[in-house]
């Protein structure tokens, strides 16, 4: 399929449309009899580092723009525990509202849309779940979730509304946003980390690459691009292009250590695991890894 991708650019030539190849890529709202109109909630931004071990200073927010076809009575917030650690018990906890917004309260933007920036303290997102504090370990997961209420009562979040929308990178509404309970150590721990990087396509990552930052010195790391490789040969399915371990050694004495992802072409094939030189994965990523820094649950480490 990849090879038909970047090689064949005859059909989108032969077209005759005002659409260009790129524009025909691109997901657009259909006007339509049987198509519901509705909103979505645009990801401007997102993130925040849940540290187990400051559990007091720790918070999550959530940034997105209001792109509607219809009246829109107010965006909430809701948060959600998903115990991943359970050794005594599954603790997870349902949904619990944390905050709503009327969206005559949203400021204007940039690009002349609402915007709206929900922020939530980790102990209100507790609070709201009536879950205590020492049930959350490294590995569990907040989920924040995002509901839009029209003026005519109908409400769209990540269960009912499409992936084109929810998955799409132009509509970037996933609707649902994910933290990870981590622990953040003063010192990093040292010896031997092992990445464990596959492309589930079977030619390499083709740009994408993971950084490993050894007090300030990044070395990357990557499964080599077979359709860029002057000396290919073979099947693209046999290593390295698939798969590939790397022992990355950080010597004692280490002040800083970092881990981060850059998405390079097709970054729905990359996936990755981090295991810490307990043995421990602490980190893991994709298909379409977040680009930037990477969290590290050194909870075990």
């Amino acid at each position: 399929m990849k090879k038909i991708l970047k090689y064949s650019i005859i059909p989108c030539l032969l077209m005759v449309s005002f659409l260009s190849c790129e524009d025909e890529d691109k997901a657009r709202f259909i006007e339509h009899a049987d198509v519901e109109k509705g909103a979505i909630f645009r990801t401007v931004d997102f993130g925040g580092t849940i540290n187990r071990t400051d559990i007091a200073g720790s918070t999550y927010s959530v940034t997105g723009e209001l792109v509607s076809q219809g009246d829109v009575a107010n965006v909430a917030i809701w948060v959600q525990f998903i115990d991943r650690t359970t050794d005594d018990g599954d603790n997870s906890v349902a949904p619990a509202l944390i905050e709503t917004a009327d969206v005559s309260t949203f400021s204007t933007n940039e690009n002349g849309l609402p915007e709206k920036t929900f922020t939530v303290p980790i102990p209100a997102a507790l609070s709201a779940l009536g879950l205590d504090v020492a049930l959350v370990d490294g590995g569990d997961q907040f989920v924040f979730l995002i509901y839009i209420t029209m003026a005519d009562g109908r409400v769209f979040n990540v269960e009912n509304t499409g992936a084109s929308l929810t998955g799409e990178l132009f509509f970037a509404s996933p609707l649902a946003y994910t933290g990870l309970v981590i622990c953040v150590l003063e010192t990093p721990p040292t010896g031997t980390f092992v990445l464990d990087l596959v492309d589930n396509y079977g030619d390499g990552w083709q740009g994408s690459q993971i950084g490993v930052i050894i007090d300030g010195v990044r070395t990357p790391y990557f499964l080599p691009d077979y359709w860029g490789s002057t000396s290919v040969g073979g099947d693209p399915q046999t290593p390295p292009y698939m798969n590939a371990i790397f022992n990355v050694d950080v010597p004692v004495g280490t002040s800083t250590l970092t881990f981060d992802y850059v998405a390079g072409d097709f970054p729905s094939e990359c996936e990755f695991k981090i295991f810490g030189p307990s043995g421990f994965i602490i980190a893991a990523g994709g298909p379409s890894p977040l680009a930037g820094e990477i969290p590290l649950n050194l909870c075990n480490e």
